[in-house]
């Protein structure tokens, strides 16, 4: 395999380890906010947080924001790696003999790219809903708090 390849494929386990932090981390913050966000949803609960609860409401998204933003970075590169791919491998010919093995690495880098790309982007699909409701509900009960806390 050619170094373009290499990279390609370890840039995809890394952003494989990403992605699995970042599941986890939106898990954590759903079991933050959904006891407290039932209230916002029309059902009885206790919105009131405590600071301490409000500072990890905070962190957790933060975090998991984080890691969202860098997984979405990665998965923006995969299709700029297999033109990197294409174009270093062709310009690599010197005569016809080169041909051959050029434009097979220069295909394979692009497919690669391709490859992780159109997975990390359907992987996107399945998280991307649940991080944008838990932000919303953390979000929420964040300024409810601070509210609370500036009238009490």
């Amino acid at each position: 395999m050619d170094f373009i390849t290499v990279l390609i494929v370890i840039l995809g386990i890394v952003n494989g380890f990403v992605y699995y932090i970042t599941w986890r981390l939106i898990g954590s913050l759903q079991k933050l906010v959904h006891p407290k966000a039932d209230r916002r949803n029309g059902i009885k609960a206790d919105l009131a947080i405590t600071a301490e609860e409000s500072a990890a409401l905070s962190r957790s998204s933060d975090r998991a924001s984080f890691f969202y933003t860098l997984f979405l970075n990665i998965t923006a590169v995969f299709p700029l790696m297999g033109i990197l791919g294409t174009v270093w491998s062709l310009m690599k010919l010197t005569g016809a003999d080169d041909i051959s093995a050029n434009f097979g690495m220069a295909l394979r880098t692009t497919l690669w790219g391709l490859i992780f790309a159109i997975i990390f982007k359907l992987a996107d699909s399945l998280i991307s809903p649940k991080l944008d409701r838990a932000l919303d509900e953390a979000d929420y009960l964040i300024h409810e708090h601070d509210k609370e806390k500036r009238n009490g």
